[in-house]
């Protein structure tokens, strides 16, 4: 089943695989709401999409880049989609502007992605020289449609894995406590959403894990892949 959660509907657990939509809003077409339909095109079962085009107006810039920033962190994969500007930007906007910096930022965090740019955009201002980045972190393939992009998500999803892999001993690392007064985790816990990264992009969804030591916060384990056994 293909479950999509879009802001600013909070994320409530971690079911099973999860690809955060990353790629513009501002003057782009409404491309994150074909996503769902061509992934079951290509065949792909039981994944959650986070859909951060908001589907209400009156959205604080903080509660969005809140939303975000935890589901970026919390993601298996990160799936940047560049397609061609379809509306006009308000003066002095840059199209795709935000999603550059973001596509750097996670490139360089390490966090699994798949980059898709259509030709259209490959002119736009550092698309080139993300791309030359995107290889050198280890970005194999920049794909030119949205259909390649979740064909190389699904081939990720079935990739082989060796019985050793989907076994680990992990120290416990220990979370803090998060915000009870807010409904999306609050930038304080930045150190929390590190660990949670890290995390889930060591464990995939139906691995075993055997943690040695303090989990702490008990309520980050719902965020988290994997069955968890403390040892």
């Amino acid at each position: 089943m293909i479950e999509v959660i879009k802001s600013p509907q909070p994320v409530a657990e971690k079911k099973q695989w999860t690809v955060f939509l990353g790629g513009p809003m501002n003057g782009a077409p409404s491309w994150q709401a074909q996503a769902p339909k061509v992934a079951e095109k290509v065949g792909i079962e039981n994944l959650t999409m986070l859909n951060p085009r908001k589907s209400d107006r009156f959205v604080t810039p903080t509660y969005q880049v809140n939303w975000e920033t935890f589901g970026l962190r919390m993601c298996d994969v990160i799936l940047f989609w560049i397609p061609p500007q379809a509306r006009e930007m308000k003066p002095n906007r840059v199209y795709a502007i935000t999603t550059r910096m973001e596509m750097a930022e996670n490139l360089a965090r390490g966090h699994k992605m798949i980059i898709g740019i259509d030709p259209e955009c490959e002119d736009l201002t550092g698309i080139r020289h993300l791309m030359r980045m995107a290889k050198y972190y280890g970005v194999k393939k920049i794909h030119s449609t949205l259909e390649d992009c979740l064909k190389e998500l699904k081939a990720w999803m079935e990739r082989p894995r060796q019985e050793e892999e989907r076994v680990h001993q992990i120290p416990g690392p220990s979370f803090e406590p998060m915000d009870k007064l807010s409904r999306v985790i609050q930038p304080n816990t930045n150190r929390n959403q590190t660990l949670m990264e890290h995390w889930n992009q060591t464990v995939a969804p139906g691995d075993t894990v055997y943690v040695d030591g303090d989990l702490g916060a008990e309520e980050w384990l719902k965020f988290l892949n994997g069955t968890i056994h403390r040892l």
